[in-house]
């Protein structure tokens, strides 16, 4: 299995319908966009904290506010043993936020 696939899979394992996925034709990232999560502030210092690299997409985009649910997940460097591991600590450190169903 590729790491793209073994990321998808992972993903959609961990989250279900809480998650789609885009821009993983191609490349060494894909784009997760989550329901029900904004990734403000205190949200990436949780996910810091269980050593998760995740990447906002509202940090880079034009017109701010409208993507505050979505991350860029880079996989480049990770094997697929690795993938589930940050795939895990990423669903730990989003559990106990208000409204989640995963």
């Amino acid at each position: 299995m590729s790491r793209r696939q073994c990321l998808k899979s992972c993903l959609k394992e961990a989250f279900g319908d809480q998650v789609s996925i885009t821009g993983d034709s191609t490349g060494l990232h894909l784009i997760a966009e989550f329901k029900n999560v904004a990734f403000h502030e205190n949200t990436l210092l949780r996910i810091h904290q269980h050593k998760v690299k995740i990447y906002p997409v509202e940090l880079h985009s034009i017109q701010k506010g409208l993507h505050r649910n979505k991350v860029i997940l880079g996989y480049g460097n990770l094997d697929e043993k690795k993938i589930d591991e940050e795939v895990r600590r990423l669903k730990q450190a989003l559990r106990y936020l208000p409204n989640k169903v995963f």
